[in-house]
């Protein structure tokens, strides 16, 4: 029987969330972005990607690789701080949400993903997407094997991943070994570029076979590769994945995803809890009305109303605004400028062109959910007609 199975690299996934969203918080200062965007992609995975299983790897230090070479991943920076904070949100997050996750001491998470993808690839019904934007992971690309990278909505089988390469992805170790791999400090040759690795291995096919033929190769380039020999194929074993990690007790049917109930009711109390209010089931929003926001409301009945408007519009040089009506015709409102009091009108009641003249003539910080509606529905307020928003109006705000 077919199976979709989907393994996720989990701190290249987190990184990539983190610096893809731009940073909020909670009310109490808590950065929430990391744990929002985790959120949301685990959701959109369920309700339309719909993988059977769902494998969530995490990062060890790879003892081997640091005994061969002590600079590996020497140059990355630590975890950011606001990252840091949502990482124990975020692990408590996917235990709530029922992902189990997969770490095992002194291998990286690539090493993990090799190794689950070397065993479930041999059952050729399984249909295995590896969730990463590493580039030593492409190696493992075959017939049911591909890369899915979720942040450019893009799947790399064969043909994708050569176009990306110029290699196959059998050779995509041979690649690094020779122009090495930035993000996790592998040297490569000195001066050998993805061009130069491209037309060496598009000739000779692997490193090995590459120095097999060296006395073929002419110039500054054998030169070149002759002196860095040994460079490069240690290279080539820091790019080389593991395949052999000792999963003794994995078991698949712990990691199964789509089938199971996802919105369970202790995931909306936890998205309630963090106000991921565009996550959650329509009939688990709260609405709000001004008294829950603590905030009195005052309506605008005459001219000291108005009076008290403009004199704090004047003084905070910004205001809150919001409209409703149809298109082009203003029924009624609410203006807001800080502090406790929030303003409320109808234009059948009460004249509001003044202070909407006030508003369009200054240099008012103007805030609002559509503010394009709300200028068209007060330009036709002004004009007594149907009007447009000019230009030079719709520049401020």
């Amino acid at each position: 029987m077919s199976k979709k199975i989907y393994i996720i690299d989990g701190y290249n996934f987190l990184y990539r969330v983190f610096y893809a969203i731009p940073p909020f918080s909670l009310k109490d200062g808590t950065p929430v972005n990391a744990v929002f965007g985790m959120a949301k992609i685990l959701l959109a995975l369920h309700r339309e990607d719909r993988p059977d299983y769902l494998i969530f790897t995490l990062d060890s230090k790879s003892k081997a690789r640091l005994e061969l070479y002590p600079e590996y991943k020497g140059t990355r920076d630590r975890m950011p701080d606001n990252l840091k904070i949502q990482e124990s949100i975020i692990m408590g997050m996917l235990q709530i949400m029922g992902i189990k996750h997969l770490k095992v001491d002194g291998y990286e998470a690539d090493d993990i993903i090799g190794t689950l993808v070397t065993d479930l690839g041999r059952d050729k019904e399984n249909s295995i997407f590896i969730l990463s934007g590493d580039k030593d992971l492409y190696q493992f690309i075959d017939g049911n094997v591909a890369i899915y990278d979720t942040m450019k909505h893009k799947i790399y089988h064969t043909a994708e991943a050569r176009e990306k390469f110029a290699v196959d992805p059998k050779h995509i170790v041979d690649y690094l070994a020779i122009c090495g791999d930035a993000s996790d400090n592998i040297p490569g040759i000195p001066g050998f570029g993805p061009k130069k690795a491209e037309s060496l291995i598009n000739e000779y096919g692997t490193l090995e076979n590459i120095y097999a033929n060296i006395e073929n190769i002419p110039g500054k380039t054998r030169e070149t590769l002759e002196i860095n020999r040994e460079i490069a194929f240690v290279s080539k074993k820091l790019a080389t994945i593991d395949t052999e990690v000792p999963l003794d007790n994995f078991s698949l049917e712990e990691h199964i995803f789509a089938s199971r109930e996802f919105l369970t009711s202790e995931v909306i109390a936890f998205f309630t809890a963090y106000d991921f209010r565009s996550l959650l089931p329509k009939e688990h929003i709260q609405t709000k009305d001004f008294s829950s926001l603590k905030l009195q409301q005052i309506p605008i009945r005459g001219e000291s109303e108005i009076n008290k408007c403009l004199e704090l519009l004047k003084k905070t040089k910004k205001i809150s605004l919001a409209t409703y009506g149809e298109r082009f015709a203003l029924l009624g409102g609410t203006l807001y400028f800080g502090g406790e009091e929030i303003y409320v009108f109808e234009t059948a009641a009460i004249d509001m062109k003044p202070f909407f003249r006030e508003i369009l003539s200054g240099e008012y910080k103007i805030i609002g959910y559509d503010l394009k509606k709300d200028l068209e529905r007060i330009e036709a307020y002004l004009n007594g007609s149907i009007g447009e928003v000019k230009t030079g109006q719709m520049g401020l705000f």
